[in-house]
């Protein structure tokens, strides 16, 4: 007959309550999953059905117990869970920046439209950006890219107390924040060069003739021209979501300390 008792509870529990934390974590800042329209139910069934999944595939785990130890064990799985995400997240936020680049140029500064994966008013170029970004980060399988960068940190760093994050991986994480406006900038680079040709020509035909209102054609020609751009720039998205997937997770491995940062 067998028999089970509190130390195999506790272990078992360990095998599948520590990933669960860390996954958990992970939907809540991924890109697509931390959206308000995913309800926190489906994020919880996702979570619980992938922790099960890889609970069994880990070698040792912290037996769930109520402690101090515990605790800081749960928040270290917690932290390494947003960090992934928010490695993916910040990468693909270049998009919503490079939209933010192109809107201004255009004149559409200050049309927002809400949106909703973030819950607030954005610009509506920056907006469109940002939803093809999305859409093209899980047609390209960028959710798979970040379910094998999860399954790498249980290796990185293993289920246990005291062993998180290091400060060299927060501070690639901080310093990543400059590589978003980079990214941004050169993927906006094309459309707000052709902005600029087309301010330079409104510039000549105001001097040429002056009897041209120029702010009344000016804002039709601006608007024309950037929309023109963008839908010319479209197809190049596709590799530039490829680069910032792989962007993406070389700053996750960076993290969590498998790269230097």
């Amino acid at each position: 007959m067998l028999t089970f008792g509190a130390d195999d509870i506790a272990r078992w529990g360990g095998e599948f309550f520590w990933p669960f934390l860390r996954i958990l974590a992970l939907l809540a800042a991924a890109p697509g999953f931390n959206s308000p329209l995913v309800p926190p139910r489906v994020k919880v069934a996702l979570a619980m059905a992938i922790a099960v999944v890889i609970g069994t595939t880990l070698q040792q785990t912290h037996p769930l117990d109520v402690s101090w130890a515990s605790a800081v064990l749960a928040a270290e799985q917690v932290l390494v869970g947003l960090a992934i995400g928010f490695s993916m997240q910040l990468v693909l936020t270049s998009l919503s920046v490079a939209g933010e680049f192109v809107g201004v140029q255009m004149g559409f500064g200050i049309a927002s439209l809400f949106d909703p994966q973030t819950g607030f008013d954005v610009p509506v170029i920056s907006n469109f950006f940002s939803l093809t970004g999305l859409v093209l980060f899980l047609a390209l399988n960028g959710h798979l890219v970040m379910l094998a960068v999860l399954m790498k940190s249980f290796e990185l760093v293993p289920i246990a107390a005291g062993n998180g994050i290091t400060a060299g991986g927060w501070r690639a994480l901080a310093s990543a924040g400059t590589a978003l406006f980079q990214m941004g900038l050169w993927l906006a680079l094309p459309v707000i060069a052709v902005l600029l040709a087309a301010h330079m020509a409104v510039a000549i035909l105001s001097r040429v003739a002056p009897q041209f209102n120029v702010i009344s054609i000016g804002f039709s020609i601006f608007m024309l021209v950037g929309l023109a751009g963008t839908v010319a720039v479209v197809p190049f998205l596709v590799p530039a979501v490829t680069r910032i997937i792989e962007a993406g997770s070389q700053l996750a491995m960076r993290v969590l300390g498998l790269v230097p940062p």
